[in-house]
Order: structure tokens, then sequence, then C-alpha cells
């Protein structure tokens, strides 16, 4: 009997591209909600009068909830259905909202943000899987990627001025009840407007996996982001060893089950491997550096928080515009030469700063945004056709898996490049101020000024003008070393990002058909349609 050839993937119709507008909004959503606290938080203190450690877990309980189940997430999403997870995503995110937006202690407050960030857990792996049956073209498959990436990047650049302008007119639960509609909103027309595609529906979830992946993540993510903000001490460095060992486990358990949370056959392929290791090192060599940016245009340059916010939208909104556009590289380029050329812009942008950033408080405010809006334009390759070359060499049943992958590493990414690009800058910093310190501090003023150039700039308000001026320049120039620094971090790792790419993906593909197509549920793939759950 002979066999049929293979029909052509059908183009994608206006419904899928409904779907994705859909799709895009509770990644904006979630992205806009990472940012926009970091406004609200000083009103929150006022009123919710939270200890400094309390605040800490308000900002970061959500980000250590959700890296620890998402790769519990994606197995779920692969096994119950992409759409049906995303609608109680969605449900989840609503309550928590509201629980957030009316919370009487600070207490429940955090609970509410552990919620949310438990909730919002769904949505990237839940968002990819769909978004793979919906366009099996792989060129539109490359774009629809890209603008749901996009639509995270462009949350993250909105949400300081939206915040700025919800707070200055309702009170800081406003910032989490907007949400509650929006969320009800996308559950209800996901059925609608979703394909229902079907999970796999076979195998077990198991229970020590969850539990060493969770424990080991959060062990991991918690205790350096710890130690990054406060310094080295035994409890948080034996919280992050503690996780390391944890994932190891994890990972040797998941060898010897049948049916594993984790399938790590996917990390057999070259170009999975090396996409997720490229998203890992491009956040690990550029976070530190993009935190001293931030401080840098405040402390060194001399401009006000609203001022440096708002010059900070205009990197934001290039990286979203060359994430959208990231797909139109590949008409001309193989992914993995199009993703090389983004890593040498972004070095471009990373040595021009490492120039810029050298003048103090002369540098130029044009060039330092234009730099770092290079930098940004740079490294959106590395997201958008980086998570396309990782989900193109991964199985179509194993989308949330794969994505879930994907999310760790970028926590992961963050946290590691916090830390090392934090304490990079730091040696920086109080090694130079050490060895400027101006004569006629007294002992106590001197050790708070070299500890960080908040305590610098808050020794120098009870100083007598002239002291007090020499010790603030001497703090500019010594946090102007420290962003240097920072910045050379970043031009080594994007260097070695660079070899990595140009020679480990010289071969990647993205119009190929995704391999392990055949077996799916009883044998066969469920085909994605448009019927209910």
């Amino acid at each position: 009997m002979s066999s049929m050839p293979d029909r052509p993937a059908a183009r994608a119709d206006t419904r899928a591209w409904t779907g994705l507008g859909l799709l895009m909004v509770p990644v904006f959503m979630a992205a806009l909600d990472m940012t926009v606290l970091f406004l609200a938080i000083p009103t929150i203190a006022a009123d919710l009068l939270p200890s400094g450690t309390q605040q800490l877990w308000v900002l970061h309980i959500g980000d250590i909830a959700g890296a620890g189940l998402v790769l519990t997430a994606g197995r779920l999403v692969d096994r119950f259905g992409p759409r049906r997870l995303l609608v109680l995503g969605m449900l989840g995110y609503g309550l928590a909202s509201g629980l957030a937006a009316f919370a009487p202690t600070v207490e429940l407050l955090i609970l509410a943000r552990m919620l949310l960030g438990a909730s919002a857990v769904t949505m990237a792996p839940a968002g990819m899987a769909l978004i793979r049956r919906m366009f099996p073209v792989p060129r539109q498959f490359s774009t629809a990627v890209a603008l749901f990436m996009a639509a995270f990047s462009g949350g993250m650049a909105l949400g300081p001025p939206l915040g700025g302008v919800m707070l200055e007119h309702f009170w800081w639960g406003s910032i989490f009840l907007v949400n509650v509609p929006i969320a009800f909103a996308v559950a209800l027309l996901a059925p609608r407007l979703l394909p229902s595609v079907r999970g796999t529906g076979t195998g077990r979830i198991d229970v020590i996996s969850v539990a060493l992946s969770v424990a080991g993540i959060v062990g991991i993510v918690y205790g350096v982001q710890e130690l990054a903000a406060g310094g080295w001490n035994v409890p948080h460095g034996l919280a992050a060893v503690t996780g390391v060992v944890l994932l190891a486990a994890f990972v040797r358990r998941q060898r010897t089950l049948v049916d594993p949370l984790l399938d790590l056959t996917l990390l057999r392929s070259v170009p999975f491997s090396l996409g997720l290791v490229a998203i890992w090192l491009v956040i690990t060599a550029t976070a530190g550096a993009d935190l001293q940016f931030a401080q840098y245009l405040q402390v060194v340059v001399g401009h006000s928080t609203l001022a440096a916010g708002a010059l900070l939208v205009i990197p934001a909104l290039a990286s979203v515009a060359a994430t959208a556009a990231s797909p139109v590289l590949l008409r001309w380029l193989r992914p993995g030469y199009a993703i090389g050329l983004g890593v040498l812009v972004a070095l471009a942008g990373a040595v021009a700063l490492l120039v810029v950033v050298a003048a103090g408080p002369r540098a130029s405010t044009p060039l330092l945004v234009g730099a770092a809006a290079l930098m940004a334009v740079g490294v959106a390759p590395v997201f958008a056709l980086g998570t396309n070359v990782v989900l193109t060499h991964a199985p179509v049943r194993q989308t949330g898996s794969a994505q879930s992958l994907q999310e760790v590493g970028g926590s992961l990414g963050n946290t590691s490049g916090l830390a090392l690009g934090g304490t990079i800058a730091y040696l920086g910093y109080s090694r130079t101020l050490q060895d400027t310190v101006p004569s006629g501090l007294d002992d106590e003023a001197a050790e708070q000024s070299v500890q960080s150039i908040g305590g610098a700039i808050t020794a120098a308000e009870d100083l007598p003008a002239d002291l007090a001026a020499r010790l603030t320049a001497a703090a500019q120039d010594a946090f102007t070393v420290a962003t240097r620094d920072a910045y050379l971090l970043a031009v080594a790792g994007l260097a070695v990002l660079a070899v990595l790419v140009f020679w480990g993906l010289r071969t990647a593909r993205i119009d190929e058909e995704p391999h392990g197509e055949a077996d799916h549920v009883a044998g066969r793939e469920q085909p994605a349609d448009h019927r209910r759950d």
C-alpha cells in the first residue's frame, strides 16, 4: 500500500491571529505587574507598614513561586492540554489579583503575590503550546513567537509609566484590581478563540519529582538572590547549595523513571540545548549591567527617579520593536547567524556603554540611552529566535515542557546575573572608594560609604558642605568604576555567546518538521481543532 505524500501545512487564518492577540494579553499583564510594583512599594509600605524583609517578600515571592513551579506547569500543560491550563491559570490570577488589591495586612499581600506567581506560571508554556499548533507554517510560527515575546517586553516597558498614572489617581490596590476583569475576560474568551488541543492524557505526575524540582529551584533562586542583595551569609549560602543538591537529585530521579516529569532526552538535541544555554547566558551577562545602568543614571549623571524611568523606556521600547521584527532576519540568514548578528550588535552597544560610562557625571545622556537601546536591539533576536530554535527542536507534544525549561533557564540566568554582576560591581565600588575616601571622614561614615553609594549619599547629608562634596564626588567615581566593571562582564559574556552561537547553532533550522510528531495519545497525535474542552 503506497503512502500518500505529506500535505503542506495550512497557513494560519484570521481566527489564529485573533487567538494570538488573546494569548498576548496574559503575558503583557504579568510583565506589567513585575515592573509596576517597584513604584508602588513606597505607597504600600506607608499603608501596611511592612518590615524590610517583608518588603522583599512582597517584591520577589511571586517570581520565586513561579520559578519553582514552572517545570511542573510545563508537564501539566503537555498532559492535560494547554487551553484548559491557561483558563485555570487565568481564573487563579484574577482571584489572586482581587485578594492582593484589598489585602488588609502585608502577610495577606505576600500570600496573594505568591498565588499570583503560581497562577501565572501556566501562561508561557500554555501559550507556546497553543501557538505551536495554531501556526504550523514555519515563518508564521516565527512571527507569532516574536509577537508573543514582544508582548512581555512591552509589559515590562510600560509598567513604570502606567503605574505612575494609576498611583497618581488611585490607591495602590488599583494596580492589582485592574487585572481582575482582564483575567476573567481571557478565561471567558479562550474557549471561543483558541483551539482545543488535547494533552497526552497519559502518565502520572511523580510527586517526589515535583517536590525535588520546586525545592531545588526555589532554593537556588532564593539563596543566590539574597546573597546578591545582602552579601555572603551562611543561611542563604546553605539555601543555594541545598537547591543545587536537590536539583541534582531531581535529574538523577528523572533518569530512572519510565514516565519522568522532565524528559531529559530533549537535551540530546544540540540546537535545543544550545538555544537554552544562549538564553541563559545572555541574561547572565547583562542582568547586572542593566541594574547598574538604572542606578548610574540617577546617582552619577544626576537624573531624578522619574526622569531616569522615562529614559529607560526608550531602550525598552526599542527591545519590543526589535523582538517583533526579529523574524525578518530569517529571510536572508539562518537562525544561528541571525542570532549571532544580534549578539554582535548587543556587543557593540555594550562596548559603547563601556566607553561612555567612563565619563562619570559628564557622560552624555543621549549617548548613554542610544548605546543602551543598541544593546537592547541586539539582545532581542537571542530571545525571539532562540525560543524559536528551542521549540522547533522539541516534539510538539512536549512544547509545554520545552518552554518551561526555557523559563527555568531565564530565572536562573537572572538570578546568577544579578549575583555575579552585583558582586563584581560591589567589589569595584568598595575597593575604589576605600582608596579615595576623603580625609576628615570618621570611621563610621567611611565604612557606611564604602558599603554602598546609598550609604555614601546618606552620610554626606550630615557633613559640612566641602567634605560632603568631596565624598559625593569620590562615591560617584567609585560607582562609575563599578558600572564599568559590570559592562566588562557583559562584554565578556556577549563575546563568548557570539562564538557559541556562530559555531554551535550554525546548522540549526526552524523550517524543518519537528521530530517526534507521530506518537502522542494512543499512538496518534490529536489534531488541533476548535472544539471546546
